[in-house]
């Protein structure tokens, strides 16, 4: 018996203007498992993965968690999913405030600690 994947990306397409950053790229990430995303500068690497945390919108394709469609509208939307990321490079996300910057992992969503 197959385990259903924790998280798909199918056939994920994402363009800006002329540039094709990602062309029917799919992914799949079984519980438990590690993968690293390795490829040139321009390969679509931080693409795929802020489609995943809900920065930006595929223009197709499809993402599922725990075998079931999901829409990841916003890095929020991600987290209640209990995806979470950390920026090669510093960035802070639109709308957030400071509190939303400091998160702890209870079970299985993040929630937000306010100091």
């Amino acid at each position: 018996m197959t385990q259903t994947p924790i998280i798909e990306m199918r056939d994920i397409n994402k363009n800006f203007g002329h540039v094709r950053a990602n062309e029917d790229v799919n992914f799949i990430l079984q519980r438990g498992d590690i993968h690293a995303i390795v490829g040139e500068n321009g390969a679509g690497k931080s693409t795929l993965m802020k489609i995943l945390y809900g920065l930006y919108q595929p223009d197709s394709g499809g993402i599922f968690f725990d075998g079931k469609p999901v829409s990841i509208s916003s890095p929020r939307s991600a987290m209640q999913l209990g995806l979470g990321m950390i920026q090669q490079h510093f960035t802070l996300i639109p709308a957030f405030t400071a509190e939303h910057y400091y998160w702890q992992r209870d079970g299985k969503t993040w929630n937000t600690t306010r100091f």
